[in-house]
């Protein structure tokens, strides 16, 4: 018996040993998850999502430059806030600017920022299909896909420090969640779920301020056929 409960003894003691080896890690990396809150837990406000979308924006110009046609601009914005007003986020600060560039594209950048660029204008044949474009990055801003995405990463660790103290987002974590939403922005890496809803956002929105709803449709097919 005094054999086994050796043999016993010694088996639990060598298995303890590595067991606590593990909590002590785990006691390490304690301090460093209590400084440390999932991007998930964070609300992300209204007044965020704007300053992460000006930083986006301003990216954005800084790449392509605004186009400078003042009757162009005013149509955009004339169409474009038409279709923001009968949105579900009406109290937006909306802006819409056309960039200088060849290249076929738009982009919704979080906070109420819609970008379309010159090449896209060229393709517009009609009021109908400039709605359909911009309601559907209207719907990617009203439904918060970008914010959303964030909100979904796990590449950032997010410092305790950097959550103010009513709630707000420091600079250095708006800039961080800046460089995320350009990338997802302007890499077009929006899920296909995302796509769909800007989709079904974009056409419900142009028809219901007086619009067809093929707008959208009728502008693909031109991209299709250049």
């Amino acid at each position: 018996m005094k054999h086994v409960a050796l043999a016993l003894t010694l088996t639990f003691a060598f298995s303890v040993g590595p067991a606590n080896a593990q909590f002590g890690g785990i006691d390490r990396l304690k301090g460093r998850a209590d400084q440390v809150r999932k991007i998930a837990d964070i609300n992300i406000s209204e007044r965020d999502e704007r300053a992460i979308g000006e930083e986006v924006s301003a990216r954005l110009v800084d790449r392509f430059g605004i186009y400078q046609d003042e009757a162009v601009a005013r149509y955009v914005i004339l169409v474009g806030t038409v279709l923001a007003q009968g949105s579900s986020r009406p109290g937006l600060d909306w802006k819409f600017v056309v960039l200088d560039t060849d290249g076929v594209n738009a982009y919704a950048a979080p906070g109420g920022l819609i970008h379309i660029t010159r090449g896209a204008l060229g393709l517009i044949k009609s009021e109908a299909e400039l709605a359909g474009v911009l309601g559907h990055e209207i719907g990617h801003i009203t439904a918060r896909h970008t914010v959303r995405a964030i909100q979904k990463s796990k590449a950032i660790d997010v410092g305790t420090d950097e959550i103010g103290a009513q709630g707000g987002l420091a600079g250095s974590l708006i800039n961080r969640f800046a460089d995320m939403s350009y990338d997802i922005v302007f890499n077009n890496k929006f899920n296909r779920d995302d796509e769909n809803e800007s989709d079904k956002v974009g056409i419900t929105l142009a028809n219901s301020v007086g619009y067809s709803p093929a707008g959208m449709t009728h502008f693909l097919n031109h991209i299709s056929e250049r």
